[in-house]
């Protein structure tokens, strides 16, 4: 059998040197799933960022590598050493959107009449676009959502390492009841699950590590370097919600845990110090940065200071967490406007108090996690002036009302998601690009330009948008706002699916199971059965075939699209070192669908009908493998980097930001990335020494994506296996299926070690200053094609 849907389209890469419906959504959604968390319980580096320094008009961006202008204010850390050629980065800035797309959402008919979000952000393309690269072959790691792609854009390593493999933002944990319980990926960095373990784990749990070992933080390099490092909701470097996150960073019975404005005060914002800084004194409201297993700088391994509560590794380091302790620090710096008011509370990019939206209040604070540029870029702005060097920083999707608001951001006015092209979605990303080209000007009058500060921006993933035709064909949002319906199928929202109720009703399944609701949704049997287990199989099987009538098109769909399993987590570096998070097996949907667990149809006659139903409120899934989902842009501005405008053929992933960043600033992480610094979009003297003493480097860089992205060819290749095997055979006969897993888990033992070797090789070169042999790199890349071939050839025969 050929491969499905796209992937005979793959090809390795060529070398270019240039529950309830109802109840389940609420589990899924960055912004409001994310605040709810905030408020009730209780993210190794690296992100996409983000934007930039001199403002450009819409059609002229400001020039390149203009004049550096006057520096910012000294940092309270003295001076901060990056490394890059020439030193000329002086500040580093990443921005993640949300669900931010360039490539234009198409019609159902195909069309894509409407301008793209970025299309419509023209000061933050141009200035992409006239000042560094925009690479639009770029892609998420697997599974595709929120939490886990920031934090492995944190990181430069797949969540197999950091510990975050999840559908929804959040993931499950077996119990010793063979039940399981819930956990969000959104906690601070050193926070705990319900099972002891670390939400973000790098290391097994033992006798000498009772919780695992704690992820490296993405901070450290810098402030080892003697650089302040902010976060703007940047997943998990700052506090996520006001219970277990606050007690782990300021102790249980706290004043901070008692504060009755404890969202307000405390989530969301970060400025982690260098250890002579003073921003962080205790004077300014500094708190112990504690990292409990960081390794040591050369990167080895380091123990817990029992008497601090941190690493051996990194004593003496605070912390200032939350909106009002960076405001008290402001204040004692005598910051005024732009950066404090005459009020003394932080300014947004528009001059306004930011204040605390979520909790619907004017109270000065935090204003949630659906964070929109206007109070995310005054935060970046602010922070810069204040002399922190680094900032992360996120910025939700524009295809959602913003929320209510004292000044008129958005259109809080409006309840359900946005299809392409409705007039308010337009006007948001108006108001969007007026932030960006406010934030740049802004900069650009501090000396904060291309020609010293380094800017990635991205996105974490894009969507699959999920709405019927618009009333008025032709429309194109810009000129002639489109217009949809209002009734079942005929309306912008997706397709709520009772995937419990339609195994029971069309194959007789009924299998206690928990399911993470989502598009790609990942299932735990009770009882966490062997892969092999007969019930587990039976389950698989049903899972695979099971169908229903689609409320747009009408056409008969086939709900999973492709399956994978704890054998094929192993390829695609989802399997993490808590083997209680493990599910049972994944799907990946046909992405109109919203898969919950809900049983409630499950005695109907007419299942493919009764189990579905289309529902506006949300309309754009995403977590699934498809291509655009996973398929993105990351746009790269600042010395070093080479102005080529656009780029649409580089294949990159988020496990390349990482070590692309750290290379062209001069740092060095204590620990080894999965991905690869992208060379070939640096200028001369960017390239470190022994890349260019290695001839074969890009080639070898790129034959490493080849066999170890989980969406490059390799890797889409054994999840058409592994589906192939989970579909397959009987109760009487699973012969097929026991063939195709020894052969997957043979394949990726074959991956790990070669993928080891590249990585080794090229790490020694991007940060060791040791050369690649040539001979070495071409029987490494002579091994990858053979590997490549060995396993395409194999899924192509079943």
């Amino acid at each position: 059998m050929k491969f499905r849907y796209f992937w005979q389209f793959i090809a390795p890469q060529e070398i270019n040197v240039r529950f309830h419906p109802d109840s389940a959504h609420k589990k899924k959604r960055t912004g409001s799933w994310r605040q709810a968390l905030a408020l009730g319980t209780a993210f190794v580096l690296g992100v996409c960022p983000a934007v930039p320094a001199s403002a450009a008009s819409p059609s002229t961006a400001a020039s390149p590598k203009a004049a550096a202008g006057a520096a910012a204010p000294a940092s309270p850390a003295g001076r901060c050493q990056l490394n890059s050629p020439g030193n000329k980065i002086k500040h580093v800035v990443e921005i993640i959107f949300d669900n931010v797309h360039f490539r234009r959402d198409p019609a159902r008919d195909g069309s894509t009449l409407v301008p793209s979000d970025i299309e419509q952000m023209p000061h933050l393309l141009n200035f992409i676009r006239n000042n560094g690269v925009l690479l639009t072959n770029h892609h998420t790691q697997l599974i595709a959502h929120t939490s886990d792609d920031i934090i492995t854009i944190l990181t430069g390593v797949y969540p197999e390492r950091h510990g975050v493999a999840n559908a929804a933002n959040s993931y499950q944990f077996y119990k010793s009841t063979g039940t399981t319980s819930f956990q969000s990926g959104f906690t601070y960095w050193t926070d705990t699950i319900g099972d002891g373990a670390y939400n973000l784990i790098s290391g097994p749990v033992d006798s000498t590590h009772p919780n695992g070992v704690n992820a490296p933080a993405p901070w450290v390099p810098f402030t080892r370097a003697g650089c302040d490092v902010g976060a703007v909701a940047a997943a998990d470097m700052e506090p996520e919600n006001t219970g277990s996150d606050l007690v782990t960073i300021f102790g249980a019975g706290s004043p901070q845990t008692t504060d009755p404005n404890a969202f307000a005060d405390f989530e969301g914002i970060a400025i982690h110090c260098a250890a002579t800084s003073t921003l962080c004194s205790t004077a300014n409201g500094g708190f112990p940065d504690k990292l409990p297993w960081e390794p040591n700088a050369d990167g080895s391994p380091s123990t817990t200071d029992s008497a601090t509560g941190t690493s051996f590794g990194y004593e003496g380091y605070n912390a200032l967490f939350g909106h009002k302790s960076v405001t008290q620090a402001f204040h004692n710096l005598a910051l005024g406007s732009p950066i404090v008011g005459a009020d003394g509370n932080l300014l947004d990019i528009n001059g306004n108090t930011i204040v605390d939206d979520f909790a619907g209040t004017l109270t000065p604070g935090f204003p949630g996690f659906s964070l929109h540029p206007q109070y995310s870029l005054g935060y970046v702005a602010s922070m810069l002036e204040a002399g922190v060097p680094v900032v992360y920083a996120y910025i939700a999707t524009a295809h959602r009302p913003l929320p209510l608001n004292p000044y008129g951001y958005g259109h809080s006015e409006d309840v359900n998601d946005y299809g392409p092209g409705e007039a308010h979605y337009v006007d948001q990303l108006k108001q969007y690009d007026a932030s960006f080209a406010k934030f740049f000007s802004r900069l650009a009058k501090d000396g904060i330009t291309p020609a010293n500060t380094l800017f990635f921006i991205g996105t974490e993933e894009d969507d699959h948008v999920i709405a019927a035709e618009p009333l008025n064909p032709g429309c194109n949002g810009v000129t002639t706002p489109c217009l949809y319906g209002n009734t079942n199928g005929n309306e912008v929202g997706e397709l709520a699916l009772n995937f419990g109720g339609l195994l029971q009703a069309e194959a007789g399944i009924t299998t206690p199971a928990s399911i993470t609701s989502d598009s790609a949704p990942d299932i735990y049997l009770t009882g966490n059965p062997a892969p092999t287990d007969p019930s587990l199989r039976a389950y698989e099987r049903a899972s695979g075939v099971v169908s229903v009538t689609n409320p747009i098109s009408g056409n008969t769909d086939t709900i999973a699209q492709f399956m994978v399993n704890p054998t094929e987590f192993k390829m695609l570096h989802m399997q993490t070192f808590d083997p209680l998070r493990t599910p049972s097996l994944t799907i990946f949907a046909n992405p109109d669908y919203f898969v919950g667990g809900s049983t409630a149809c499950g005695t109907s006659a007419t299942p493919a009908t009764s189990c579905v139903v289309q529902q506006p409120g949300f309309a754009w899934n995403h977590g699934d493998i498809q291509p655009e989902i996973t398929h993105i842009w990351l746009g790269m501005v600042g010395p070093g980097i080479d102005d080529e405008g656009q780029d649409n053929v580089t294949f990159s992933d988020h496990t390349d930001v990482r070590p692309t960043l750290l290379s062209l600033v001069g740092l060095k992480d204590d620990y080894s990335h999965e991905g690869r610094v992208l060379v070939e979009k640096f200028d001369g003297r960017a390239v470190p020494n022994a890349v260019k003493k290695s001839d074969n480097f890009v080639q070898l860089a790129q034959a490493l994506k080849n066999i170890s992205a989980p969406l490059g060819p390799l890797g889409l290749a054994t999840v058409h296996a592994s589906t192939v095997a989970m579909e397959s055979g009987s109760a009487d006969n699973d012969s097929t299926y026991t063939s195709i897993e020894n052969q997957l888990a043979a394949f990726t033992v074959q991956r790990d070690e070669l993928a080891a070797k590249i990585l080794a090789a090229l790490e020694a070169a991007e940060f060791d200053g040791k050369p690649i042999p040539e001979r070495t790199s071409e029987d490494l890349i002579h091994q990858a094609r053979q590997l490549l071939t060995s396993v395409q050839n194999y899924a192509n025969g079943l």
